[in-house]
């Protein structure tokens, strides 16, 4: 047999791909001579399909392209058919990267509805693809990657390379024992394919707003383990590591889709007949954008924290021993304050080492309020979250600063 035939399928995290993966086994083999006494007289044999390939982690190919997820064609980045991208209300700030995400889904599968804390349930073989990307811009020092200080609007399936800069794509598989697994590739320099890079990726970049100064900062590809801290569903990081943004309170919004389509997500999965148990928009929750002024400074607060702390700062989570829980149906809560910060000292936390920074929340003073300090810090022991942030959030340091600055509760012992 040619030694460019394949003899064997490759073997997927989804045991319902076997079957199409044995047929196009067999395809190859009849191609090349083999299997089925197929010859050079015979007529030719169709390429094998070119549908996405969900691997197991251990088996992941080194370049992001072997996945079929999406394709570098003129002068875009443009997912594949089988995916469906989706937004959040209110989603995680990874020093101001832009972010495509999307859903790929074994066909004949589909999504359990859960309206609760937890994600929508994903069926095994499920691939969640997030690609981290910047606007391009024109910086100060030719060492560092510029990128530009933009909020992001954009929507569709596709990301424009000549006014954006691909930095990396990672993959989030729902393995055969229901467990996730996460894979980083890192985008190379010609931005025509990405490579695995497991033991993750420092790269400098120059951060350069519309108008004033600069700013040098180092982003972090966070390696496989890394994921854990962020994703693991306890606190010693022995429960599995599951999805963050796609709940239904974040997934019950608007996408532009392209070519007129402009629907509700949810909508749009159920319409797909990708998911199972929803019930329509009746009822359905719906988390506020968090940069919607037109909505509740309430709302728009706990929307944000739900998104950026909550996934550890949560009953089970990997700072659950700190007692600051910071889900969403838990701030503001009127019986138990303390359990989202007010007047509540830290546990786990030794200080900020600044005077004045007594309680996790004091309301009415952001500026004694320790939450207030660690979202406007960056540096080793002082970052919130821990990882995945390298540069301040400045709107939502606004955000956060002014809610607690109208929080009308009894005053903390000084």
């Amino acid at each position: 047999m040619n030694s460019n035939c394949i003899s064997a399928p490759r073997r997927s995290v989804a045991g319902a791909f076997l079957a199409s993966a044995l047929l196009a086994s067999t395809l190859l083999l009849s191609a090349c001579g083999g299997g089925g006494g197929g010859g050079s007289g015979g007529d030719p044999t169709p390429p094998p399909p070119s549908s996405p390939t969900i691997y197991a982690p251990a088996e992941a190919p080194a370049k992001l392209s072997a996945w079929k997820l999406a394709e570098v064609a003129g002068g875009k980045l443009t997912l594949d058919d089988a995916l469906l991208p989706y937004d959040l209300n209110s989603a995680l700030f990874s020093d101001y990267a832009f972010k495509l995400r999307a859903i790929y889904v074994p066909p004949g599968k589909k999504i359990g509805y859960r309206s609760g804390d937890t994600a929508l349930d994903f069926p095994v073989g499920t691939a969640l693809v997030k690609t981290f990307y910047f606007p391009k811009a024109t910086g100060t020092d030719a060492n560092a990657l510029a990128v530009g200080k933009k909020t992001q609007t954009v929507q569709g399936t596709s990301i424009d390379l000549a006014t954006y800069h691909l930095v990396e794509t990672r993959i989030l598989v729902r393995q055969a024992d229901g467990s996730w697994a996460g894979l980083p590739y890192v985008w190379d320099a010609d931005q025509k394919d990405a490579t695995l890079t497991r033991e993750g990726k420092y790269v400098t970049m120059e951060l350069v707003p519309d108008s004033g100064a600069t700013q040098k900062f180092t982003y972090l590809v966070p390696n496989t383990q890394t994921c854990q801290q962020c994703h693991a569903a306890s606190n010693n990081g022995s429960g599995s590591a599951d999805p963050i943004g796609p709940k239904a309170r974040n997934l019950n919004k608007t996408y532009n889709y392209g070519g007129g389509i402009v629907k509700n997500q949810l909508v749009q999965l159920d319409d797909k007949g990708w998911l199972s148990g929803f019930t329509g928009l009746a009822g359905a929750p719906k988390n506020a954008n968090w940069q919607d002024t037109s909505q509740s400074l309430e709302a728009r607060t706990k929307a944000y924290l739900d998104v950026n702390c909550a996934h550890c700062h949560n009953g089970r989570g990997g700072a659950s021993q700190s007692g600051l829980l910071l889900t969403h149906d838990n701030i503001g809560s009127a019986s138990s304050p303390d359990t989202w910060g007010v007047c509540k000292l830290p546990l786990a936390y030794v200080g900020t080492g600044q005077v004045g920074y007594k309680y996790d929340i004091d309301p009415g003073r952001p500026q004694s309020s320790i939450l207030m300090y660690r979202i406007s810090h960056v540096g080793q022991g002082q970052t919130m979250p821990i990882v995945g942030r390298q540069t301040n959030h400045d709107e939502a340091i606004a955000l956060v600063g002014d809610w607690i600055g109208q929080l009308t509760l009894p005053a903390c012992a000084p």
